[in-house]
């Protein structure tokens, strides 16, 4: 393959990029990890000398033996002539690319990023004039409520920078791309890509981010969204029916699952930084739809904690919006991966739609059933309205009343006539 026929993949959507394309045909990118003076794999036998692992990965204390080798893995890869498919492969598989550095390097030619193209970032401090106002006045009211993603030791500098470079990421992809629509929650992937690359580096990450895997997120309405959320019905069909049983007689739709599927767990997990990073390696790596297949394992992984909720939607769907910080993600994304293996969008497309068609019916149902009780309340409150309220009459003809008058008189004249007699 030639460079020109490279350059038109480029222009690919990478979920229709092949595999076997190599992943850059230019030159050979230096990943973090392990030094230039020592080659990956054990030189003459012997154990590997964590000394070999250079500054550039983080802090080395905290890395396990598994993380180290990892890098090592990668830093070997790369240095062959590695396709697409297996650069998806290396952050899909256990760990990830295990530290921020790494990814700095490899999240842009996941992406197909071009990196002689420049970016003009004087307009950054003035960015937000080229959007509405409401959107940016909902933008900041968002960044404000994101400080999560930060430490918790952070200075109030930090923050201030933080909110400012988030905001300014923010409004230039919408401002590049007036047809996408800002959703809540595009907060939270913006901050993780920014946390991750910097300002500069991530507003090309963000922006391909954004038009490859999040575009239908925000289309006009959540229309298509609400439907896609329904593979996770229709893959529990094959997996767990009992549990979809479970779920759909408390009634309960999917929609438990938005937070996690718009922003890619971004949200839930702001504040554990290795897991969050570790889950844009596996999403960047794999189809659009994945997050849904994951949100699957994960319901089917704690299907004993569900079936032992109280059987109601407000109980169910609390315990489903609440995820535990304790998940086994590695074994949950290999299990995700497999369910896709086996049940591919295609496959399972009609389903989801009957799925999505239900959730309309019931949704008229309940519109129904509302618009009903609305018109009752209405018709008592008129019915009420009508009806005379009774008046005190001037004179008193209420038999009651006149024995009562007539008791209270006597008592007042025998009192009276008692007290004479005692004068």
């Amino acid at each position: 393959m030639d460079k020109q026929d490279l350059d038109n993949y480029t222009r690919v959507p990478l979920v229709s990029l092949p595999d076997s394309v190599p992943a850059w045909h230019e030159d050979i990118p230096s990943v973090p990890g392990v030094s230039q003076t020592e080659s990956p794999g054990k030189p003459n036998g012997k154990p590997y000398d964590e000394t070999v692992l250079s500054a550039d990965c983080g802090d080395l204390e905290k890395l396990s033996h598994l993380e180290k080798l990892k890098i090592r893995v990668i830093s070997g890869k790369i240095k062959q002539n590695l396709s697409y498919g297996e650069l998806k492969l290396l952050g899909c598989s256990s760990l990830g690319f295990v530290t921020d550095d790494v990814r700095r390097v490899l999240w842009p030619k996941l992406l197909r990023i071009d990196e002689g193209r420049a970016v003009d970032t004087s307009e950054l401090p003035q960015v937000h004039e080229k959007i509405s106002d409401g959107v940016h006045q909902q933008i900041l009211k968002d960044v404000a409520r994101s400080g999560g993603h930060l430490p918790a030791d952070s200075s109030e500098t930090d923050y201030e920078t933080f909110y400012r470079q988030l905001t300014q990421i923010i409004c230039w992809v919408l401002h590049r791309h007036p047809e996408l629509n800002y959703y809540q929650g595009y907060n939270d992937v913006a901050a993780t890509v920014l946390i991750v690359m910097g300002l500069e580096e991530g507003l090309q990450v963000l922006e391909k981010i954004t038009v490859e895997y999040l575009e239908r997120f925000m289309e006009q309405t959540m229309e298509r969204v609400n439907q896609e959320l329904f593979y996770i019905f229709a893959l529990l069909e094959r997996i767990h029916p009992t549990l979809l049983e479970h779920l759909e007689n408390v009634e309960l739709f999917p929609h438990f699952a938005l937070a996690e599927y718009t922003t890619w767990y971004a949200h839930k997990y702001a504040e554990n930084r290795k897991l969050l990073h570790r889950l844009f390696d596996f999403f960047l790596g794999s189809p659009i739809l994945m997050p849904l297949y994951l949100s699957t394992v994960i319901v089917a992984h704690r299907d004993t904690e569900i079936f032992n909720t109280t059987p109601d939607m407000g109980h169910t769907h609390k315990v489903l919006c609440t995820l535990p910080d304790d998940l086994p993600f590695e074994e949950l994304l290999l299990k995700a991966k497999n369910l896709y293996r086996d049940y591919p969008p295609e496959s399972i497309t009609t389903d989801v739609r009957d799925f999505d068609q239900k959730r309309r019916c019931k949704e008229r149902e309940w519109k129904q059933k509302a618009e009903a009780s609305r018109l009752e309340r209405e018709r008592l409150r008129r019915l009420k309205v009508a009806v005379p309220q009774p008046r005190i009459p001037y004179r008193l003809r209420s038999y009651r009343t006149i024995t009562v008058v007539t008791i209270i008189a006597i008592g007042l004249y025998a009192f009276l006539k008692t007290g004479s007699g005692l004068n």
